[in-house]
C-alpha cells in the first residue's frame, strides 16, 4: 500500500488465522471467492475483462475466455450474491479482452482492446442505469490501436496511458475531452518520464495520475511515477495592492500625520527605507526630542507618538506621495495635483516620483495649460 501524503510504501501482511471458515455469508475475511446462488447465469471464466462496481453490483464485460473474445456483460449483485446476465443496448463494443477503462458518477467507458486479430482504437460509453452502449465520436488525433494500457478520469477529460501496439510498449499519454469530443496527444516528455509499458496500473489522485509497474517487453516493473495533470496555479503578485491597503489604516499605522488639519496614518518602517527625508524625520533624536517638547516633555506616555504635522503640502498631495512610497508607482494624477506633486517630490527627495510626475505633466500639457504649470513650477 502506497500512502500519497507520506510517500511511503507498507506491506500489507496476509492473514494467518487457521480457524476454518464456518460463515457462508462472508466472502472476503479468509479470502473466499464469492458463491452464486442456485440458477443464476455465472459468466465463464475469463481474464482481460472491464470490471466496475455500481450501485452494490459488481458489472463486467468482455475479455478472454482462452479460446473465445467476448463483449458479453454480467453484474454480480453483492446482497443477493446473484449473477444475472445484462442484455445490453445500443451501440455494443465488438469482441475484446485488454482494453482501458474508466468510471465516472453514471458510465463505464472503454477504449481500445485486442480481439485475437487487430488492436482496435475505438471508443465507447455505457450508461450504468440502462446499460446503453454508446460509440463516442473522436475528432482530433486519437491514440493508436493498443490493448493493454490504462484510462483515467479527471475533470472533464481522460487520460489514456501507454499500452501494447502489437510490435512496441508505448510511454505516450492522451486526452479526450468530453465536451469537444476530441482527442489530444499531451506532453508527457518532461522529466523524469516513464518507459513505454503495458499493463500498468494508473490512478488520478487530486491533480496528479499516478503510475505504478507494468511490463516493457523484457522484465516486469516495479517503478512509481507521478504526473501532474493540472499546472500549479500560481495566483497574480498581490504585494503592492497589499501595500496600498496599509495607508490611512489606523490599526495597523505607526505615525500620523497632520495635514491640512487632517489626520493621515502610515508606517514608519515602509516611510524610512523608501525615503531618506522620512528616515531622518522619524528616526533621528532630533526630532522625537522636538515632538517631545511640544507634547510637554517627559510628561507625555512613551507609547504615544503624537501627530506630526506637515505644512506647505495639500491633503490629497500627501496622500499620493504615500501612494508612491507604498507601491513605487501613481496612477490617475491630473495636472492640478501632478504640479504640487511635483513640487513635493522635490521636498521629499523622491527622485523617481519626480521623474514620473515630469513625465505626465509633459504629456498632458497644452497651450490652455502652459502658463499655469509655468508659474506653479517657480513658486
Amino acid at each position: 500500500m502506497f500512502d500519497i501524503d507520506t510517500q511511503r510504501w507498507t506491506c500489507i501482511q496476509e492473514s494467518s488465522d487457521p480457524r476454518p471458515h464456518t460463515n457462508d455469508d462472508s466472502n472476503s475475511a479468509l479470502g473466499d471467492h464469492p458463491r452464486p446462488r442456485l440458477g443464476s447465469t455465472v459468466p465463464s471464466r475469463r481474464f482481460g475483462y472491464v470490471s466496475v462496481v455500481h450501485n452494490n453490483k459488481f458489472v463486467l464485460f468482455g475479455g478472454f475466455d482462452g479460446s473465445r473474445w467476448l463483449n458479453d456483460m454480467y453484474e454480480f449483485d453483492f446482497e443477493t450474491k446473484t449473477w444475472t446476465e445484462i442484455l445490453a443496448r445500443g451501440q455494443l463494443p465488438s469482441v475484446r479482452s485488454c482494453p482501458a477503462w474508466a468510471k465516472d458518477e453514471t458510465h463505464v467507458y472503454i477504449q481500445g482492446g485486442y480481439d485475437g486479430v487487430e488492436r482496435k482504437a475505438d471508443f465507447f460509453a455505457c450508461d450504468l442505469k440502462t446499460y446503453t452502449w454508446t460509440e463516442m465520436p473522436c475528432r482530433g488525433t486519437p491514440p493508436s490501436p493498443r490493448y493493454f494500457h490504462s484510462c483515467c478520469l479527471y475533470g472533464n477529460k481522460m487520460y489514456a496511458y501507454g499500452g501494447y501496439s502489437g510490435s512496441e510498449r508505448l510511454a505516450d499519454m492522451y486526452a479526450y475531452d468530453f465536451e469537444t469530443n476530441h482527442w489530444s496527444e499531451v506532453d508527457c516528455t518532461n522529466g523524469d518520464c516513464p518507459s513505454g509499458r503495458s499493463s500498468l496500473v494508473a490512478q488520478v489522485y487530486e491533480n496528479s495520475l499516478y503510475i505504478f509497474g507494468g511490463y516493457n517487453g523484457v522484465h516486469v516493473l516495479n517503478d512509481f511515477y507521478k504526473f501532474r495533470l493540472k499546472p500549479v496555479s500560481v495566483p497574480p503578485p498581490a504585494l503592492v495592492q497589499d501595500l496600498q491597503k496599509l495607508i490611512n489604516r489606523p490599526e495597523l499605522c505607526d505615525v500620523t500625520f497632520l495635514v491640512e488639519g487632517k489626520e493621515i496614518h502610515a508606517n514608519r518602517a515602509i516611510l524610512a527605507v523608501r525615503s531618506e527625508y522620512f528616515k531622518v524625520m522619524l528616526f533621528s533624536g532630533g526630532m522625537r526630542e522636538s515632538i517631545q517638547m511640544t507634547c510637554g516633555g517627559s510628561d507625555m506616555d512613551s507609547d504615544y507618538s503624537p501627530p506630526i504635522e506637515l505644512k506647505d503640502v495639500s491633503h490629497p498631495v500627501f496622500l499620493k506621495v504615500l501612494e508612491y512610497l507604498y507601491t513605487d508607482s501613481i496612477c490617475d494624477t491630473s495636472l492640478e495635483v501632478g504640479v504640487p506633486l511635483l513640487i513635493a517630490s522635490e521636498r521629499f527627495m523622491l527622485d523617481r516620483l519626480k521623474a514620473l510626475c515630469e513625465d505626465n505633466i509633459r504629456r498632458e500639457i497644452s497651450v490652455e495649460n502652459v502658463i499655469g504649470i509655468f508659474i506653479a513650477s517657480h513658486r
